[in-house]
């Protein structure tokens, strides 16, 4: 069973973009078809994202961020922070705090990382075939 998954995004390549609708869209369709609780991570860099961008991105998804979300300036993780699925820019230097990690160079290819969670999520949490026994030490 999976529990919470924490995923990390790049705030400042999507929001008020023509894409921000398809991103939270692809994550609400994780976190509802595969019963994922999603943590969503999602940083900023300096002065890339106004307080008032961050205020009204939050009045607009927050229908529909049900899950827990933490907005932080910097793409630096504290230590005991660890990132299920790590979606990033190439530029940003990588951390080893993550399990999966997704990389694109153009913002458009942030959905492809968000089908690429959703297929790694459908995978762990599918059902697995029984493998059958192959000793056969205890027959006479």
């Amino acid at each position: 069973m999976l529990s919470t998954i924490t995923v990390r995004l790049k705030l400042s390549d999507f929001i008020n973009t023509d894409k921000e609708k398809q991103i939270m869209d692809m994550v609400c369709k994780t976190h509802n078809d595969l019963r994922a609780v999603i943590y969503l991570h999602m940083w900023y860099e300096n002065d890339d994202v106004s307080p008032t961008d961050i205020n009204e991105f939050l009045v607009r998804w927050e229908d529909y961020l049900f899950f827990k979300t933490k907005i932080q300036k910097g793409s630096e993780l504290k230590t005991d922070e660890f990132i299920f699925f790590d979606v990033i820019p190439e530029s940003t230097p990588k951390s080893k705090q993550y399990r999966f990690c997704y990389t694109y160079n153009d913002k458009t290819k942030i959905i492809n990382g968000l089908n690429e969670l959703y297929n790694c999520v459908k995978f762990i949490t599918s059902n697995k075939p029984n493998k059958r026994q192959k000793r056969n030490d205890y027959e006479d």
